[in-house]
């Protein structure tokens, strides 16, 4: 199948065999794949794997944590680590492959993230086998490569952990707004739920540190833009870097994205969702959270740096410079030679051209506004973006 994927084009296709509720702890799939409503039978046997995975997984993943859980919850990170933040198609995977080419840090694999019971165990190099087989060449909404051993987000991991992670707009749209505000802003959660999310999230952090041993931690994850308050109360000396793009891009890809991921992620039908309706309030709602917490946490310049998509793509090694200086990141010799070595077999990536609805326009100029303003952004569309007009992708 091309790129231009649609929601009816998406749901037409066969999903892939494995899904991430394969990796992830086997309460929390009981809990989704038992008493979830609404199930799509185009996933049935997606869910048969999983299930299947499921029980080969379990007695591997108890002996993991037998092992090793007590030491990992013990284990002091060497250093501080360092989270990587921003809206969706904003630059923060790019970021992310660049600066996971400095040897200096550790960073949890696409293999890791999918299984983060099972790192340390025999089962993961078995599993990578089967799922290298099955993986894409590309993650199907851009031209990024996916593979295992490059690096991936933490939010299939937290999501696999415990039943509140941001994936879950993905597996669950049919209440695409709840997973959202249940995950990132913790709104309806019980106490008791939030600090589960708190602890798996730091188990998480340690045990990523505790497996990449002598290497910096670091982490990419957009949902966290909305969670730096609860990073710093586990990590009171955590590094952020913050990175924007133009609103009007941000818009289209994130738009974009959501039909290949429904194909490969969702458990219920897809169909009727309003994408742009909820992009726009999404990232109405994480923008204005994140100028909200910077001005309450007030973090000196050594814990938040931030940067830009427009910034990194014009002079990737200059820019990671000057945040590795302001950051205090030591390495920086070492680790830009590496970077720059990365960012030179990039030459040839070309970006989508989308196309944005009039209607659609109108309310990003309105609702968007505050961070045009803020970040010196043209409120008129660049020569990427076609309002109104039907385009052709790459």
């Amino acid at each position: 199948m091309g790129e231009q994927w649609t929601l009816e084009s998406a749901a037409r296709e066969k999903p892939p065999g494995l899904h991430p509720f394969a990796g992830a702890r086997l309460r929390v799939f009981l809990r989704h794949a038992l008493f979830t409503p609404g199930l799509d039978p185009r996933t049935r046997y997606q869910r048969f794997i999983a299930t299947v995975a499921q029980a080969v997984r379990f007695p591997f993943a108890t002996m993991e944590g037998l092992v090793h859980n007590a030491a990992i919850r013990r284990h002091i990170p060497s250093a501080p680590p360092i989270f990587l933040i921003g809206h969706w198609r904003s630059g923060t995977t790019h970021l992310h492959n660049l600066m996971s080419r400095d040897p200096q840090f550790g960073y949890l694999k696409f293999s890791e993230t999918a299984m983060p019971l099972d790192m340390l165990g025999p089962l993961l190099p078995f599993a990578c086998s089967r799922i290298e087989k099955a993986l894409p060449d590309t993650r199907g909404f851009d031209k990024v490569k996916l593979a295992l051993e490059e690096p991936q987000e933490e939010e299939m991991a937290l999501g696999n952990l415990q039943r509140h992670g941001y994936y879950s707009v993905y597996h669950f749209p049919t209440d695409m707004e709840g997973h959202r505000d249940r995950a990132m802003f913790f709104e309806g959660l019980s106490r008791r739920e939030v600090e589960r999310f708190r602890r798996e999230y730091e188990f998480l952090v340690r045990k990523v540190s505790y497996v990449k041993r002598g290497q910096r931690t670091l982490f990419k994850n957009p949902p966290s833009t909305t969670r730096m308050a609860l990073l710093l109360e586990l990590f009171p000396d955590a590094k952020f870097i913050h990175i924007v793009r133009n609103p009007w891009p941000v818009f289209s890809s994130t738009c974009a994205k959501f039909p290949r991921v429904y194909n490969a992620f969702a458990w219920q039908s897809f169909q009727g969702v309003d994408l742009p309706g909820f992009v726009l309030e999404t990232y109405e709602k994480v923008m204005r959270r994140y100028l909200a917490d910077r001005r309450r946490l007030a973090l000196p310049a050594h814990q938040l740096a931030e940067t830009s998509y427009e910034r990194l793509t014009a002079d990737p090694v200059g820019e990671i410079g000057r945040l590795y200086d302001q950051l205090g990141i030591g390495g920086k010799e070492k680790g830009l030679d590496a970077i720059s070595a990365y960012a030179g077999t990039l030459k040839d990536y070309r970006r989508n051209v989308h196309r944005i609805e009039p209607e659609h326009a109108a309310a990003i100029r309105e609702r968007w506004a505050f961070a045009f303003e803020e970040w010196g952004y043209d409120p008129e569309p660049p020569g990427e973006i076609a309002v109104g007009v039907r385009v052709e992708t790459d």
